[in-house]
């Protein structure tokens, strides 16, 4: 490859669309350990979880991030064993998950030596927390119906992402909100997509149907898109460098997070 064409093929992948792909991927690697078996599924959730609470935590740039760090991925971990019992099918005990992180992340904050930005310290751990308690709904997904099911919900919101970005990198007008680097293309081809691919893996997988994996599929979607738009809008607002790259692995992993309680909903609702 001469010098001349080194640029143009850099941009065979738009950079837009780049943080889509890697969603994708990461989409596959926890569909892949989900067939593998509920224990391999949750390890991989959980290292998807620690991610998520490092990177949040450094965009909200807590103090005490050290003692945030361990309440947050300490629930993750509740929260995913939790989630697996009574084969997924109640998941009122991750309230006290929160509860007890709650009171740590408090108790954390007044125990600093020099308490300065204690509300939005305790804030941002528990946003992390959070977050980490929407991941379980996966493994709970996956437990409570089966890994296909959290595969589907997985990989559609994926799929959507990248379609979505695909059109963005075509023309984002009109955008769907002031500011925003995404458009109404993107949002219908996210959509096409992940009803198409819910339909296909609804007609090929058990227990789904293609009528229940295009909803599920498209629930999904829908808030893996929501999630994307957010970071999107918080990369305008980003003041410093840490903080714009803590946005990158959010990029990538917090649209999974967002369609994870929303798989879970879908598929107690739709699939008998």
């Amino acid at each position: 490859m001469t010098t001349y064409d080194a640029p143009a093929a850099r941009r065979l992948v738009p950079a837009e669309v780049a943080p889509a792909i890697g969603t994708l991927a990461v989409a596959g690697v926890l569909s892949g350990l989900a067939a593998v078996g509920n224990g391999a599924f949750g390890a991989g959730l959980l290292a998807a979880q620690a991610v998520v609470v490092l990177a949040w935590l450094a965009v909200t740039d807590v103090d005490g991030a050290e003692g945030a760090t361990v309440v947050a991925v300490g629930a993750a971990l509740a929260a995913d064993l939790l989630s697996v019992r009574r084969g997924g099918a109640d998941l009122a005990s991750n309230v006290g998950v929160l509860g007890v992180a709650f009171v740590l992340s408090l108790a954390l904050q007044l125990a600093r030596p020099h308490r300065q930005r204690v509300t939005d310290s305790l804030a941002g751990t528990m946003t992390a927390v959070v977050l980490a308690v929407f991941v379980a709904h996966l493994l709970a997904t996956s437990a409570l119906k089966d890994w296909t099911v959290a595969a589907t919900g997985l990989l559609c919101a994926a799929a959507a992402l990248v379609a979505g970005r695909v059109g963005d990198s075509l023309t984002v007008t009109p955008r769907l909100v002031d500011g925003a680097r995404r458009g109404a293309l993107g949002l219908l081809l996210a959509l096409v997509a992940a009803a198409v691919l819910g339909s296909v893996l609804g007609g090929a997988w058990a227990p789904l149907s293609a009528r229940s994996g295009i909803a599920v599929g498209v629930a999904a979607a829908v808030a893996a898109i929501a999630a994307d738009l957010a970071i999107d809008l918080a990369h305008a607002e980003a003041g410093d460098e840490r903080r714009r790259s803590a946005l990158t692995p959010l990029a990538v992993l917090l649209p999974l997070v967002a369609a994870a309680p929303v798989t879970y909903a879908a598929a107690r609702l739709l699939i008998g």
